[in-house]
């Protein structure tokens, strides 16, 4: 396989994986600690601790969540409710 091909499948496979992880806080009332979603992440799409981190500075940035550093605390956002529609 190309390696523009597993870059590809990649992304698909992230975007993916992102979209799950938003659905499952969504699922949970929009709010969790970001142990949990990573415990979550970990277990459905094999996302360990670099490539979850990663995900979660697309969040943030992406305006998808707000994170609260004191707690650990992870709130979907009116804007994360609509990506994952």
């Amino acid at each position: 396989m190309q390696q523009d091909d597993k870059e590809a499948k990649f992304k698909e496979f992230f975007e993916r994986a992102r979209k799950g992880v938003l659905k499952y806080l969504d699922q949970k009332g929009g709010f969790l600690n970001m142990g949990e979603l990573h415990e979550y992440s970990l277990k459905t799409y094999l996302i360990q601790h670099q490539r979850f981190s990663m995900m979660m500075e697309s969040f943030v940035n992406e305006e998808l969540v707000s994170f609260d550093p004191s707690t650990q605390d992870v709130l979907l956002t009116d804007k994360g409710k609509e990506f994952i529609k």
